[in-house]
Formats: structure tokens, C-alpha cells, sequence
């Protein structure tokens, strides 16, 4: 069965969490520039993100904004 390039993806991530290439707390790439990198969407680096966060395997944390408390 194929698999989508989301969980190719999500794998390639996974595999770098399991050799150490990634270690707890390093950010992951921004999406932009996977999208850049790897030639291939935002919504399939998303993709990819939701999968390993599902899995346990990445946390995703509040992004920062610019704009001052309301």
C-alpha cells in the first residue's frame, strides 16, 4: 500500500527523533521552510506535523504573537 507523502514525511521526522539527530526540545523546521526545502505543500507538512503529534512524538506549543493582550 503507498503511503502519502505526509507520512513519508512524518516518518523522516520520526526516524531523526529515534537517532538522536533531533533531540527533546529542538524545534522542528518551520513549515515554510520544509514547504521551501522539500518542494511540496504547507497542508502536506501539516499533515505531517498532526501525524506526529498524534503519535506522541512531538508537542506543539502556543506560537507567539506580535499583537499586545487585548
Amino acid at each position: 500500500m503507498p503511503i502519502n507523502r505526509y507520512e513519508k514525511l512524518a516518518d523522516d521526522i520520526a526516524q531523526r527523533i529515534r537517532t538522536g539527530s533531533l533531540k527533546e526540545n529542538d524545534r522542528l523546521p518551520s513549515v515554510r521552510e520544509l514547504k521551501s526545502q522539500l518542494g511540496i505543500s504547507a497542508s502536506t507538512v501539516f499533515s505531517a506535523y498532526y501525524l506526529l503529534e498524534a503519535q506522541g512524538l512531538v508537542e506543539a506549543r502556543q506560537r507567539s504573537s506580535n499583537l499586545p493582550p487585548a
